[in-house]
């Protein structure tokens, strides 16, 4: 009995000396590694809490930020049938305070404040939820994190109100044809199947929703068993170990087990049909839709799709992309894997129509079935799939460090569709080449069992629709396509001018760094050396020894008298780089899959052509480009083709969202280069060939190149580099005084304020505020870089969770042509445009005559480091870096001490003078200031607004009662 005694004795003080930790550590399975050098101090674990949470945790002393996310297994599938969207919902309330922190807006002002992001969505069989922030912020956000999910105060109060945000969120999105498309998907959809449901939810599906189903809804979904972890952060993984213990063991484990839907995604009315929409905006897109095997889907180490839209969606010679732009049917394909969830996805093939498609879309049906009966017929050759498994593998070896928010976001929404011991292995990486397994995938892609969307004019498809979807109103109209037909598509001869892509020259073969140095982070190490400065252009050039990757950021911005800001110089330009990439279609094609891109586009009186990716193929790239970059030529037909596409663009422009037109106003009327689409239309109308032929004859005769290069590249490389350019473009020199020049409209001290009124017929209004604060100096940018991240949270809180105005609130303070200027701005379905402005301005005004309230000296302070901070810190990768010196060697005139100087004037600024500032920039004896005031159609049921009207004909025409 003393020996029993003793034995309990020992066992309890060994427990009480040795606690639990509160986890178990996962033994990591996964065989990847990096060998990027810069991140070789990035350590991993892998632990499970004794509650059931799973974390996967990162420690990287060099990360710029820290971050967290997680992701929760449940979504807009496991909503309440009776609260359709609340999923959804629930996702806004956790924003709304804890029961630890009950203050309203606390969490999101104190990720704002420390140099933070934060977001979530709801997606249907997870919800993911992200922040970003200072490292020095890490720990008390992390706490406030982790208590929206152990203690969520569920505020009655806040409630009602969020809810009017998220009708304003369905609002803004019943215009959108992508997710016009989704409702349709969902109303023909297997009834019984929770895909049915209306997954974003509106004051008619959750009004009146009480705070006890919301927080019954809570506790039986969002549980520590059902929540995957990734936190990122400078701190060591035993201490991110003993914080996750700390911060998510409250988290209860749930009762129930994931319940996933036995039925199908689709019904058996979409499958083997056409499904014609009539879209909002001018759009023509045919989808072919096929719903994949709960297994296939599962099976995580199956690539077939990849290399299957590979095949199908390519720009190679050959290709059903060649084929049908030949026959003037398409204007671009895509093709892959949309993971519905974790057991549900879509394959899909995708086509971009041009006219003539939208009314031959049999057609274009009948090429898929040839090509994939094609592919059926030849098999996918194995160097296909060790090309994809090489570029794969490169990916994570040589991984640049992402932003830290957008790096713990991506790993939180994968965790949740793999085994944390050998993630992330599985996810990425495909394992062997499987003939049979790829005959298999092709096998459940039949014309049977596909849907066949169709987003296109009726008047070009002549299917009138013949009902409307519930929520949006979309209209469409379902056929079944006759048994003969898909009988026929399945038996569909394979196209002999059809063939399987050629080897990919653009993979590398052998990545190397040019520099094993490893620079220091400091500022010296960040000012590119300035190689030519002549006639013909300017070139600086920085070698990488801070990111060690085997990659490279060119840009070029090329000046040509050619470019001046008008209506007609954007739109040909905008003709041209379509053709450009048109031409090079194939090229880029094969590049991209090999991680190397290229793009050109318009910038300020000069077009700019970039290329960024794996240094050892990026000359060849460029070499391919340059040659059609001097003569892009086309031809008459193709003219007329890519014209009616940019007539589409162009008119969509006026469709889009009421916040999107706002800013275009806004640019119009503020700068000399920023036509409107109306004004393009008439430049695009009157254009010839023979216009567009004078101009892509003479673009590059005279031209002026800025040019960056930074990455893996040597001195001498970057030499070559710019002599290929002259040789290729052989232009005259464009002197620097005959330069066209942006110009930006800027009012006296007497002028203003302005009202703009425009209308749109889009759904819902904007207002848009722009406040102009004078000539920029350091003290003053100063003091506007301190009010630029306050003012992001105070008129997103105001305008957007107190006064639900609207579900998009922004504010910007910013800098152009070294003028500052604050923007503030709303889309709103219930408020009017002159309704928001006067609002705007009432905020400004409180937060001034408040000024110690909404601003004490202790935030100011807290801002004021967290500004300090941001500067500080280096870009995350190679390609941020290399825009930063661009932007900083040419934009602000080779000011590569400009970082430093601000920096240095924060540390000067002090809270009388920062208020004596903002005071003189936003208080009303400053009259600097437009409001662009866009009146959209009113949303039935939510306008409010006063009618015009004289009082003799309210008189005559009201009614007058009295007392009895």
């Amino acid at each position: 009995m003393k020996t029993f005694f003793f034995s309990l004795l020992c066992i309890t003080n060994a427990l009480l000396a040795h606690p639990s930790k509160g986890y178990e550590d996962i033994s990591d399975q996964c065989e990847l590694k990096i060998l990027t050098p810069s991140l070789s101090e990035r350590k991993t674990a892998k632990i499970r809490l004794e509650n059931g949470l799973e974390a996967y945790l990162i420690s990287d002393p060099q990360a710029d930020q820290s971050a967290a996310a997680l992701s929760i297994e449940a979504g807009s599938w496991n909503d309440d049938p009776n609260y359709a969207g609340i999923a959804h919902f629930l996702e806004h309330l956790l924003f709304m305070g804890s029961e630890t922190y009950p203050e309203e807006n606390a969490y999101d002002k104190q990720i704002w404040d420390n140099g933070g992001t934060l977001n979530a969505y709801t997606a249907p069989d997870r919800t993911v939820y992200i922040f970003s922030v200072n490292n020095d912020a890490f720990s008390t956000t992390l706490d406030m994190f982790s208590h929206m999910f152990t203690d969520p105060l569920f505020n009655p109060n806040g409630i009602k109100r969020e809810l009017h945000s998220v009708d304003q969120e369905h609002d803004k999105n019943i215009e959108s044809d992508g997710s016009r498309l989704w409702m349709i998907l969902k109303e023909t959809g297997n009834p019984h199947h929770p895909n049915a449901l209306f997954s974003t939810g509106n004051a008619e599906t959750l009004g009146g929703i009480p705070q006890k189903e919301v927080k019954r809804w809570f506790n039986e979904n969002y549980s520590a068993d059902k929540a995957h972890l990734v936190l990122y952060s400078t701190l060591p993984l035993e201490e991110l170990k003993t914080k996750t213990a700390e911060h998510f063991s409250k988290m209860k484990r749930g009762t129930t087990s994931l319940k996933e839907s036995p039925e199908k995604l689709f019904s058996d009315q979409q499958e083997g049909s056409l499904i014609a929409i009539k879209p909002f905006k001018d759009l023509r897109v045919l989808s072919i839709d096929w719903e994949l095997s709960p297994e296939y889907v599962q099976n995580l180490e199956n690539h077939s799709h990849n290399l299957l839209g590979y095949i199908i969606g390519g720009k190679y010679p050959s290709s059903l992309h060649t084929k049908l732009k030949e026959e003037g049917l398409i204007e671009d394909i895509s093709s892959g894997l949309m993971r519905a969830g974790k057991n549900a996805g879509l394959f899909s093939i995708s086509f971009d129509l041009t006219e003539k498609g939208a009314k031959h879309y049999e057609t274009i049906i009948e090429r898929c079935f040839q090509a994939l009966n094609s592919i059926k017929a030849s098999g996918v050759p194995p160097y296909i799939f060790h090309e994809m498994k090489t570029m794969a593998t490169i990916a994570y070896e040589f991984q640049s460090r992402m932003t830290p928010y957008a790096f713990v976001q991506n790993h939180a929404d994968k965790l949740i569709n793999e085994p944390l011991a050998t993630y992330p292995q599985k996810t990425l990486l495909p394992i062997a080449y499987s003939g049979e397994e790829i005959d298999s995938f092709l096998k459940q892609l039949t014309p049977q069992k596909g849907a066949y969307f169709l987003i296109a004019s009726p008047e070009l498809t002549n299917l009138y629709p013949d009902r409307k979807e519930k929520w949006t109103g979309a209209e469409y109209v379902l056929k079944k396509l006759p048994p003969e037909t898909l009988a026929h598509l399945e038996k569909a001869p394979a196209d002999a001018k059809l063939a399987i892509p050629e080897q990919n020259p653009f993979i590398p073969k052998e990545l190397k760094l040019v520099t094993q140095n490893s620079g220091e982070k400091n500022g010296a190490a960040h000012k590119p050396k300035k190689l030519v400065d002549n006639q013909r252009g300017t070139l600086f050039f920085w070698e990488d020894t801070e990111y060690q990757v085997p990659e490279v950021a060119m840009h070029f911005d090329i000046h040509t008298p050619l470019i001046d800001g008008s209506a007609k110089s954007e739109v040909l330009f905008d003709l041209f780089s379509y053709t450009l990439v048109e031409k090079l279609s194939p090229t880029l094609s094969y590049a991209h899959v090999a991680s190397l891109n290229a793009a050109c586009h318009p910038s300020d009186m000069k077009f700019s052509l970039s290329l960024t990716g794996y240094s050892e193929k990026a000359p060849l790239l460029l070499k391919e480009t340059l040659k059609h970059l001097k003569y892009c030529i086309m031809t008459k037909e193709e003219f007329e083709l890519y014209t009616a596409t940019l007539k589409s663009s162009y008119v969509n422009v006026g469709k889009s969202m009421p916040m999107k037109q706002a800013v275009e106003l806004y640019n119009n009327l503020l700068f000399n280069n920023a036509p409107l689409h109306t004004e393009k239309l008439s430049a695009l109308t009157a254009l010839t060939y023979e216009d567009y032929l004078s101009y892509a004859s003479h673009l590059l005769n005279e031209c002026f190149v800025e040019a960056s290069l930074c990455g893996n590249l040597t001195e001498q490389e970057a030499h070559n580099t710019w002599t290929l350019i002259h040789q290729a473009v052989k232009a005259n020199p464009y002197p620097k005084k005959r330069h066209e020049k942006k110009q930006m409209l800027l009012l006296s001290s007497y002028q203003g304020p302005y009202k703009i009124p425009a209308q749109t017929n889009s759904l819902g209004n904007a207002a848009m505020l722009m406040v102009q604060e004078g000539q920029m100096t350091f003290p003053k940018k100063a003091s506007h870089a301190v009010l630029g991240i306050a003012l992001q949270e105070d008129f997103y809180d105001t305008l957007r969770t107190k006064q639900q105005t609207g579900y998009i609130a922004k504010s910007k303070c910013g800098e152009e042509e070294e003028q500052l200027y604050t923007l503030l701005l709303v889309q709103s379905t219930t408020h009017e445009p002159i309704e928001l402005i006067a609002r705007f301005e009432l905020f400004l005004e409180t937060y001034i005559k408040e000024f110690e309230t909404s601003l004490p000296e202790g935030r100011f302070e807290l801002i004021k480091k967290s500004a300090i901070t941001q500067l500080e810190t280096p870009p995350s990768n190679l390609y941020q870096m290399a825009s930063e010196l661009h932007a900083l060697a040419y934009t602000h005139k080779g000011d590569f001490d400009r970082k430093q100087k601000l920096i240095a004037a924060i540390k000067e600024l002090d809270y009388d003078t920062f208020k004596e500032d903002i005071t003189t920039f936003l208080s009303r004896q400053n009259s600097k200031r437009i409001a662009i005031m866009l009146e959209g159609k009113p949303t039935e049921g939510k306008s409010f607004r006063y009618e015009g009207i004289t009082a003799e004909t309210l008189k005559t025409e009201g009614t007058y009662i009295s007392l009895p």
